[in-house]
């Protein structure tokens, strides 16, 4: 029955998240709310590229890992409500993690800043990823299982958080200005997730939760909206969002060429490894430079 389920939860919440893009694309085109289709097309397609090889390391090989894992499991945890509940914390807290290591660690930035080049929010940027996604998405649930959760438990829970995922893209044309509210201490809605994807020097780096707001309150990365500051959307090198090749590849050929330009193997690791905007030279401004600087004169 479990296996039974495990198929059947991630088809049902893929389905129904494509029904929220359409719907909401749909609203979109008739209100005349909506900014660019190419991008949207563009979204998709990064879409095809993502989870065509994500599909096929996690039927091949990251399932079969999930099991040897297991095999290996600290705890003996059964399946009673209380045991999903604390395997949805714990997804909710690799996925918090995952996306601090995707921002602060540059080879991992050049895979996730395709998510973050649109700049339109719409529910279809939820699908947007990067080619090499296949790298790290396996990590989200391929740990879980030492901890004692069945493997197949997992796939139904990670089934359920990334259709969360998908309302918190939705298009604030639909809701008005962010307020601070008791539930965004709570967990994560789409007016706490646009800060997430805005460039503005103050919002960098900021609110990396999927579901719960904990983590970026115990971690200090939580950012509410300004009224001040209205979310501007993209990548604040303005990478061309329009364009499926280069906003795939952007990152990746900057990368390589900053590696190029040293001769030092330390520094060569350390473009991999280091926060995006670093360098070998001064040391570089980063993101965490930024918006340090403006809160100091706040």
């Amino acid at each position: 029955m479990l296996q039974y389920y495990s198929e059947m939860v991630p088809a049902a919440m893929t389905i129904v998240a494509i029904v929220i893009v359409i719907l909401e694309w749909i609203a979109l085109t008739i209100t005349e709310r909506i900014e660019s289709h190419k991008e949207g097309i563009v979204n998709i397609l990064s879409a095809a590229l993502t989870y065509l090889p994500i599909f096929t390391v996690n039927t091949f090989l990251t399932v079969f890992l999930m099991f040897i894992v297991y095999e290996y499991r600290i705890f003996n945890l059964g399946f009673e409500w209380y045991v999903w509940v604390m395997a949805y914390i714990g997804y909710d807290f690799m996925s918090y993690i995952l996306h601090l290591l995707s921002h602060k660690v540059r080879f991992f930035w050049c895979i996730h800043s395709v998510h973050h080049s649109p700049k339109e929010m719409k529910a279809s940027v939820s699908f947007r990823g990067s080619f090499a996604e296949f790298i790290l998405a396996p990590h989200l649930i391929l740990w879980l299982p030492l901890l004692g959760f069945h493997p197949l438990l997992i796939i139904i829970v990670e089934g359920v958080g990334q259709l969360y995922g998908v309302p918190l893209h939705v298009s604030e044309k639909f809701f008005k200005k962010g307020k601070k509210s008791w539930i965004h201490y709570i967990l994560i809605t789409p007016s706490i997730h646009r800060i997430h994807h805005a460039k503005n020097d103050i919002y960098l780096d900021t609110n990396y939760g999927l579901t719960f707001a904990l983590w970026d309150y115990l971690f200090r990365t939580f950012q509410h909206e300004r009224k001040e500051d209205n979310p501007v959307y993209g990548l604040t090198n303005d990478v061309d969002s329009e364009n499926l090749l280069v906003s795939q590849t952007d990152e990746f050929v900057e990368l390589w060429k900053d590696i190029k330009s040293t001769n030092n193997i330390v520094h060569k690791l350390k473009y991999l490894l280091m926060p995006p905007g670093w360098n070998h030279i001064d040391g570089g401004i980063t993101a965490k430079d930024i918006r340090e600087k403006i809160l100091a004169h706040n």
